[in-house]
């Protein structure tokens, strides 16, 4: 069994008590100790080292030759060198099985989680396979009996290491030497062949080679059935998508020669192809609790009492139950979910419930409404002010900045192309950019900023990036001159590290025009830095610079346009996207192959520390141990070097000497120290990813937020990541702490910022991210609905229309709803319902959840497919404007608003043929009887109906 969400589930077929105090009478473990334990995994809490109990709960432990056929052909590389390979991880697990049971532990020995180095080989033995030894190894199987294969293709080691040089040599054009090579090949009667990771990147390498007037086919979806014919491919250029490490060349009768995207661009991470993911939002429903507050669109704020199933008209359906002032209570059909969102506000304290179909929400809502406008016209002054200036309107990307987008190793995600595609649009505006690029740690937001940069240094503008600490500064130094190394583009940095000539040097360099992108802390600000032609800023963590330092940013926002980073949840930003002052972007779709980092509470235990830090060791990684007290940060750097006497250890915080601080850190980057020690000078920015675990000592006495930050800088790469969060106790932390460490360990799934912002929200208060005079209009109605009210006012006040959606309500004898033993977690059930009602109004939307429904709960239940469609039917009823959808078994009735966009000779002319079926009743609802076909799907037919009106009507338009 392929268990989910974690490894430590109990099989209950299995006495699990009776194999764990087994092993403990096995090792001589204190049986007062192993009842506690049992204690502890009854409790049903996950809990720090739980899986070396696994054995405990199974009879037995699978391995992968388990599911696979016996049948199945294996291909080993370098066979002696797995051996080797597999003899040495059975005495590196006996080894630490020892040394386990010698400090006293309760442990399985080894063979009790993994197959043995002799079991393993013997059962390869037995299947058939593939041996690949290396190439000094073919002498001693020349002789075997054994078929061999002879490998004709040459490398592409000679245009590889032309191209490496071309990319490292400054401004000399990659492409140059790709495309003189290919012509080369072509007139030798050669098709080369270049295999980009993705259509998209094909469609850029196309436009690429367009440029220098190479004539190219595009075959855009992977696999080369056509390289398997028996005749030659034809000579010229062919863009193939799909993924290849290196290329090839082969000879006669072939003729073919195969170039990969990384030999021209460098090494790429080459990522599997993910369907996106939507990002949640702070109205989210997945996490909810009986007993939360919900507000409601129109009967205000409520307490959500749980799912409950009813039958309305003999047919089951699932209803959410919401209580209200004076015990009413209120059953919303799951299909109009949509009506309601968590209520965040303020600090965590209890609102006061509404009324059920009174007056007081409507009350507040129209005193929030009338501040709100007040609010926003003060607003709209400062945006007509902004959109009034004229500012430097940068050309369209060329070439060039193709060949540097090309450069980035990694694809984008689909969220980073869109803030990437929205910022390159700004940047070619007259008006002054001022945006706003807001996602989670290590999504990709400095890769946003650098081609940003490129396109105004490359224009002759001078950009200035600006971050909170000499440490992220040294950082961004590296990554953009890797970057922009092979482009005529100086690149320096201005904070403490930099001092007396040489901080003088880029200073007259800005002054004069010499230094194109300067990266620097606060320094920048300073008076005596002046620039040439400054064109850019970028600010990394806007929130971490002074008022003083913000006022000179303002002043620099009415020149040049202004690009500001932020992974700082959400709710800080929101009001600044809704008034339109500042564009926001919002990057929320995790990067390929990111995993999210593993988090665990515990005391402080040098065995711990000991056996984590030597597991990321044996992988060949490095190991953050977070410190924020520099009084006595050498001990515990000096207590950690005792534990791993064999590793290396270095310290590093904030009042230290800058080219010691800089000289520590370029050393951890590089690898030569494994474990630093340090305060929370790392949070923000750093970019290690060979750094994967990470101990924050005295956890409670971090704020959440920063936490966040801590956390975000490990798990950056393919390697899961694991967060130690150490308390003297649990029975010690303040309800505050407590409640800070329990978010943090929920929410450890990739782009859960968003998620924590709100926890964040209702732990420390709207006023302390909105603003004091804005938080009372929250609490009294919730952030949710503050955000659209404020949303509504400002687009009324620049003259853009409003739109406010219908929600029908729709009747259908048609059990429609997800049932309890297809996806039994209550909160799965809701956060599909939530999600099917919000893609109401897109039916591909609505495909696209049914599929994924499918894709993780199996073949779906009849009910669930008539949910689908009834959410169809609502999504169309409404940009009808009906108010009630009345499906029966013989006829279909709606209840139409004035507004719709029915024709009403078109409605006359229907009910008037007797053939239509259509006729008016006498409460002037548009009603249509079904035909004896339709009557065995009348919610299909509904869904065919409305799409036919929907037809006259946009024919009408």
């Amino acid at each position: 069994m392929i268990h989910p969400v974690r490894e430590s589930v109990r099989s209950p077929e299995t006495d699990a008590r009776a194999r764990l105090f087994a092993a403990a009478d096995k090792l001589h473990f204190p049986t007062r100790a192993t009842r506690a334990l049992w204690a502890e995994v009854e409790s049903g809490r996950e809990f720090f080292g739980i899986e070396a109990l696994l054995p405990s709960f199974h009879e037995r432990l699978d391995a992968v030759l388990d599911y696979l056929p016996a049948e199945m052909p294996w291909v080993l590389l370098e066979p002696e060198r797995l051996r080797h390979a597999a003899e040495q991880a059975d005495e590196h697990d006996q080894a630490a099985y020892d040394a386990r049971v010698s400090a006293g532990r309760l442990v399985f020995d080894p063979a009790s989680f993994f197959v043995g180095a002799q079991e393993l080989l013997g059962a390869l033995a037995e299947r058939p396979r593939v041996d690949i030894p290396l190439v000094d190894e073919a002498d001693d199987i020349a002789g075997a009996d054994a078929p061999q294969v002879e490998a004709l293709a040459q490398g592409n080691a000679e245009l590889a290491a032309e191209l490496a040089r071309a990319r490292s040599e400054r401004g000399e054009a990659i492409l140059g030497v790709l495309v003189q090579r290919m012509n080369e090949h072509v007139d030798a009667g050669r098709c080369v062949v270049v295999a980009a990771g993705s259509a998209a990147h094909t469609e850029r390498l196309e436009a690429l080679l367009a440029t220098y007037h190479v004539e190219t086919a595009v075959q855009r979806t992977p696999g080369t059935p056509w390289l398997l014919d028996d005749e030659p491919a034809p000579p010229g250029v062919v863009l193939q998508a799909g993924d290849l490490a290196r290329g090839f060349v082969l000879g006669a009768p072939s003729n073919l020669v195969v170039i990969s995207e990384e030999e021209i661009f460098g090494t790429r991470a080459r990522k599997r192809r993910v369907r996106r993911v939507r990002g949640p939002s702070l109205g989210d429903l997945r996490q909810l609790e009986p007993g939360a507050h919900v507000v409601h669109d129109i009967h205000g704020i409520g307490v959500y009492r749980g799912l409950t199933k009813m039958e309305v008209g003999g047919v089951p359906a699932d209803f959410l139950l919401l209580e209200y002032s004076g015990g009413d209570r209120l059953y919303l059909p799951v299909y109009r979910m949509d009506q309601v969102k968590r209520y965040v506000a303020d600090g965590g304290s209890a609102p006061r419930l509404d009324k059920l179909g009174g007056t007081t929400f409507l009350k507040k809502r129209q005193k929030v409404e009338r501040e709100v406008r007040r609010f926003s016209e003060e607003l709209l002054q400062l945006y007509a002010q902004r959109a009034a200036l004229t500012g430097h309107a940068f050309p369209t990307p060329d070439g060039v900045f193709r060949e540097f987008e090309a450069s980035f190793p990694f694809s984008e995600t689909a969220d980073q192309l869109g803030a990437i595609e929205t910022v390159l649009d700004d940047l070619q505006r007259p008006q002054p950019m001022d945006r706003l690029i807001c996602g989670d740690v290590g999504f990709g937001k400095t890769e946003v900023a650098l081609r940003a940069a490129f396109l105004a240094a490359m224009s002759g503008k001078q950009v200035a990036v600006l971050a909170p600490t000499t440490v992220l500064v040294e950082q961004h130094l590296r990554t953009f001159r890797d970057r922009m190394g092979p482009y005529p583009l100086r690149v320096e940095s201005l904070s403490r590290f930099r001092r007396g000539d040489a901080a003088r040097e880029v200073i007259a360099g800005l002054k004069q025009g010499g230094v194109d992108i300067v990266i620097g802390t606060h320094r920048l600000l300073s008076s005596d830095v002046r620039f040439r032609d400054l064109g850019l800023v970028i600010v990394d963590e806007e929130q971490r610079f002074g008022v003083k330092h913000k006022e000179r940013l303002k002043s620099l926002r009415t020149q040049v346009d202004v690009l500001t980073l932020s992974a700082t949840p959400i709710p800080r930003t929101m009001q600044m996207a809704l008034t339109g002052l500042r564009e926001v972007s919002v990057i929320a779709t995790p990067p390929e192959d990111r995993l999210a980092v593993r988090t665990f509470l515990s005391r402080y235990d040098d065995q711990l520390v000991l056996e984590a830090v030597q597991r990321e060791l044996d992988r060949g990684g490095q190991v953050f141990f977070v410190h924020n007290r520099i009084e006595d940060i050498a001990r515990w750097a000096g207590r950690i070097a005792e534990l791993l006497p064999r590793a290396r250890v270095a310290v590093g915080h904030g009042q230290m000497d800058g080219r010691r601080l800089e000289r520590v850190m370029l050393d951890f980057v590089e690898g030569n120290y494994e474990i630093l020690v340090c305060t929370t000078i790392i949070e923000s920015g750093l970019d290690i990813p060979r750094a994967n675990t990470m101990f924050v000592n005295r956890a409670d006495r971090y704020g959440l937020a920063q936490l966040y930050q801590l956390r975000g800088r490990i798990g950056r790469g393919r390697n899961r990541a694991y967060c130690y969060l150490l308390v003297p106790g649990v029975e010690a932390l303040s309800d505050d702490a407590r409640a800070r460490l329990t978010v943090l360990q929920q929410f450890t799934e990739l782009g859960s910022g968003f998620s924590i912002a709100t926890h964040d929200l209702e732990l420390r208060g709207a006023g302390d991210l909105l603003g004091h005079r804005q938080s009372g209009q929250i609490a009294a109605v919730g952030f949710e609905t503050y955000a659209r009210i404020l949303e509504e006012a400002v687009a009324e006040l620049k003259g853009e229309p409003i739109s406010r959606d219908t929600d029908p309500e729709i009747k259908a004898k048609v059990a429609a709803f997800i049932p309890d033993d297809y996806v039994d977690d209550t909160g799965q059930r809701l956060e599909l319902y939530q999600r099917l009602s919000n893609s109401a109004r897109d039916e591909e939307g609505v495909s696209d959840v049914l599929a994924e429904i499918y894709d993780r709960y199996g073949p779906r239940p009849e009910e669930v497919d008539q949910l689908g469609l009834l959410m169809v039917v609502k999504g169309l009823a409404a940009r009808l404007g009906a108010t009630l959808v009345d499906v029966g078994n013989t006829r279909l009735t709606l209840t139409l608003e004035s507004s719709t966009p029915l024709d009403p000779a078109h409605v006359t002319k229907l009910v008037s043929d007797p053939r239509s079926g259509y006729r008016l009743t006498p409460d002037m609802r548009l009603s249509r009887d079904l035909s004896e076909a339709e009557q065995d799907d009348p919610l299909g037919a509904a869904k065919k109906i409305l799409w036919e009106l929907l037809g006259h009507a946009a024919a009408r338009a």
